[in-house]
């Protein structure tokens, strides 16, 4: 009955809504039928609330999967920012009335900005909200009419009503207006596009700069702040960081990187032979954000990062530009930064002490949401740069694509889950109890398991926020490979908090930091307090992530 209700009172934006699931920001009473609605056609819901205590105190919603609940207000949107999401389309419901004249404007620029490319805006609510309707109809354009509005931003009205309309509106009358963003929601594809496959290329340096920062966006999109609405500022050091990674492989199977480097880091400006060699016993995983090194080690490591973001700055990151050839897509700038701590740990502060670069949003949300198209894209044309410099070297014998598939292929972090089990025993022997974070039953070493909150098959994590203890039976009878759903997780909040609390904030040492810096690093942790985020508000960037996940990949929900 109530879907047969919303299509007939909403029907221009029902027709307009794509049947695939979507990520949909909803701004509005959180009681409203349409977030409810929405949810049950699969659709994932932002909803976003002006204070802690409506929050609290609307119940209908939380039980009900699909829904993630945001506090936040209208004109800045800053916590929704901060997620890093960009949506399919924005509701605006019983809001618009009630924002100041003074800030419409900057309202509406904010909404057009966290929307994806042909993403539509909805706004919907009751004529007679306004104190005086006689008064609206003498100034409609400044007070409640926003087709100005989104002609100057260059949307299309695809619906709703229209300005000539007004006279025949009742106090009791929807006003509605639906509008849609152009372009074909490829967003910047044809820019990586180009640099992909149109580009000059030296070396195979432009293509390993996007192919870090596509890992970043997957992996480290934590450490990015967003500046404004249209740029994304990354630590240089993260690139630098990124690149070892993917470089080492290659160095390794003596795959030339240019036409002139024959053989590991000769004639290669990113790195020099004695460093190479002091980082042969390095391993791809050991080289990630979080990790702390030895003095030694710390100075070997600094020391290549260095060497690697000087070549950044000066060559890939000033060659590749826009279509223009003038406007660099990376805007970088490099710290002097001396000698480096002596001990490195690779967390935000020491990755910013290198530099920052600063890109378009548009480019960070193409690399975020369509990876997984970009990744064979830069892959295909590296195997094909790396054939041609082999026979130009008379060494086709060498150029197997197989080996070259398998040293560019992106090096996960090693499913181990050995860290949880030790400090699962720990904690049993001590006399504590540990419960199944999704049944509550106690856990005992015959049938306990470490189960990925998110599976490993679809979102490669091996951080410790996402290694949950849980019952032999749950884990591979159960939930196996899916996604939990909201509900769930919003059920096992307490379960889940009060494992990380016993199992990494109270353990001595390092463990607490090295938690902390690995979620703020792969969920977008927003944070209010000085003094860092608190457990609670990790578990809300985790809500955040299962709704991304839930989209972007399709993954069944348990």
């Amino acid at each position: 009955m109530m879907e047969i209700e919303f299509d007939r009172v909403h029907s221009e934006f029902a027709a307009q809504l794509s049947k695939q699931p979507r990520l949909i920001l909803y701004i509005g009473p959180g009681r409203d039928r349409t977030v409810s609605w929405l949810a049950k056609k699969g659709h994932s819901v932002f909803v976003v609330e002006s204070s802690n205590q409506a929050r609290k105190d609307d119940s209908d919603l939380k039980p009900q999967a699909n829904i993630c609940r945001i506090t936040d207000s209208l004109p800045k949107l800053r916590r929704v920012r901060d997620t890093g999401s960009r949506f399919d389309v924005i509701i605006l419901n019983d809001v618009w009335p009630q924002l100041a004249r003074s800030n419409r404007t900057a309202a509406f620029r904010r909404i057009v900005r966290l929307l994806n490319p042909a993403g539509l805006i909805y706004i919907t609510h009751r004529y007679g909200q306004e104190k005086n309707p006689v008064h609206l109809r003498s100034s409609v354009t400044k007070d409640i009419n926003v087709e100005e509005l989104a002609r100057d931003f260059g949307l299309i009205q695809v619906g709703g009503f229209r300005r000539d309309a007004l006279a025949g509106l009742r106090a009791d009358d929807r006003f509605r207006l639906l509008f849609r963003t152009p372009g074909d929601g490829t967003g910047a594809l044809a820019l990586l596009r180009g640099v992909i496959l149109n580009d000059k290329k030296s070396s195979t340096y432009k293509l390993g700069l996007l192919k870090v920062l596509q890992h970043i966006t997957q992996s480290a999109s934590g450490l990015a702040d967003f500046e404004g609405d249209e740029k994304v500022v990354i630590p240089l050091g993260l690139f630098a960081l990124f690149w070892l990674r993917v470089y080492l492989p290659l160095l390794d199977k003596n795959l030339p990187q240019s036409p002139g480097n024959r053989s590991g880091v000769a004639g290669l400006g990113f790195m020099h032979e004695d460093i190479y060699k002091k980082l042969k016993h390095f391993s791809p995983h050991d080289i990630r954000v979080g990790m702390k090194f030895s003095k030694d080690d710390s100075k070997t490591l600094h020391s290549a990062l260095r060497k690697i973001c000087s070549t950044l700055v000066n060559m890939p990151m000033t060659h590749t530009t826009y279509i223009d050839g003038n406007e660099p897509v990376f805007q970088a700038k490099k710290l002097l930064n001396g000698h480096g701590p002596v001990h490195v740990e690779l967390d935000k502060a020491y990755l910013s002490s290198f530099g920052h670069v600063g890109i378009s949003a548009d480019l960070w949300h193409a690399c975020s949401r369509h990876g997984t198209w970009i990744e064979p894209a830069i892959v295909g044309q590296w195997k094909h740069l790396m054939k041609q410099y082999l026979d130009n070297q008379n060494c086709p014998k060498r150029a197997n694509f197989e080996t070259m598939e398998k040293a560019l292929a992106w090096r996960d972090p090693k499913r181990t889950t050995k860290q949880i089990r030790d400090r699962f025993i720990e904690l049993i022997e001590s006399g504590q109890q540990v419960n199944c974070v999704w049944s509550n039953t106690k856990l005992m070493r015959n049938n306990f398991n470490v189960d990925h909150c998110f599976p490993y098959s679809a979102w490669p994590c091996g951080d410790m926020w996402n290694l949950l203890p849980a019952s032999q039976n749950v884990n591979q009878k159960q939930k196996r490979d899916k996604l939990p759903s909201v509900p769930k997780l919003e059920k096992s909040e307490s379960a889940i908090l009060e494992w990380w609390q016993k199992a990494y904030i109270e353990k001595s040492g390092s463990t607490k930091q090295e938690f902390f810096n690995q979620a703020r690093a792969s969920l977008r942790v927003s944070v209010d307090s000085h003094s860092g985020p608190s457990l609670d508000d990790i578990f809300e960037s985790l809500v955040v992530q299962q709704h991304k996940l839930r989209v972007y990949q399709q993954i069944p929900q348990w």
